[in-house]
């Protein structure tokens, strides 16, 4: 028998997994910035081993999707792909850009300290600075699009808990293609909104029910037509 409380051994995990996540992301951008600024400011010497750790960046943001499927935040969760994506983006952007414009500063200090005029790839500066841009809109986009989903995630939670409860009714069964192993279905119900119109929502249940069969609904009344905000309640089905 269990005897740890759930919720309690959920808020620990998140806890540990939130300062995890944000060391793995630095990690990750530190080693994106660090390649750049070795091939472009040690030229010469073979500084081509630095590429050897980019598997470790991409191993360090595979692992912070491993914990957003963990985790309980709304919003952060790897459903919702985007956010995820387009932080890594801008995170791997901006420490590119930021090790390309100081490694070729860095070796520009080395070679007028040496008495030596050496200006390699000058267009690396434009490369650069184009990448600093682009990062903090990527960035911002991240962000913006996290706290989107997060307001979504709670505004199905509700519509799943106090939602308008309508009956529906079961008008066709059909299997579902969508695996094998085991056999699902994919099931139509018709039921009337709070004008009186009538609506079709489809859903995948593991049950075939009966055609004609009635089950409840809940919905969001002010968006009747969004699926994503529909929940069936199949236990009680008559």
């Amino acid at each position: 028998m269990n005897t740890t409380n759930p919720t309690h051994a959920a808020a620990r995990r998140t806890r540990w997994m939130q300062p995890l996540r944000t060391l793995l992301w630095s990690v990750s951008g530190a080693i994106l910035f660090a390649i750049p600024f070795v091939l472009v400011g040690s030229p010469g010497r073979e500084p081509y081993w630095a590429l050897w750790f980019f598997p470790a960046a991409v191993v360090c943001v595979l692992l912070v999707g491993w914990i957003d499927v963990n985790t309980t935040i709304p919003g952060q969760q790897t459903a919702h792909t985007w956010p995820y994506v387009l932080w890594g983006l801008g995170l791997w952007a901006g420490c590119a850009g930021a090790g390309l414009l100081l490694g070729r500063a860095w070796l520009s200090i080395r070679s007028s300290s040496a008495g030596v005029e050496y200006d390699p790839a000058p267009q690396l500066i434009g490369l650069g600075a184009a990448l600093l841009l682009v990062a903090p809109a990527v960035l911002a986009s991240s962000a913006l699009s996290r706290s989107r989903n997060a307001k979504n995630a709670d505004r199905a939670r509700s519509i799943q808990l106090t939602g308008p409860r309508v009956p529906a009714v079961v008008t066709e069964v059909t299997r579902w293609k969508g695996t094998n192993v085991p056999t699902y279905y994919r099931v139509t119900l018709r039921f009337q909104d709070s004008q009186g119109t009538d609506r079709w929502h489809q859903a995948v249940h593991s049950d075939k029910p009966l055609i004609g069969s009635k089950h409840w609904i809940r919905y969001d009344s002010a968006r009747p037509g969004r699926t994503s905000l529909i929940f069936v309640e199949w236990a009680g089905g008559r």
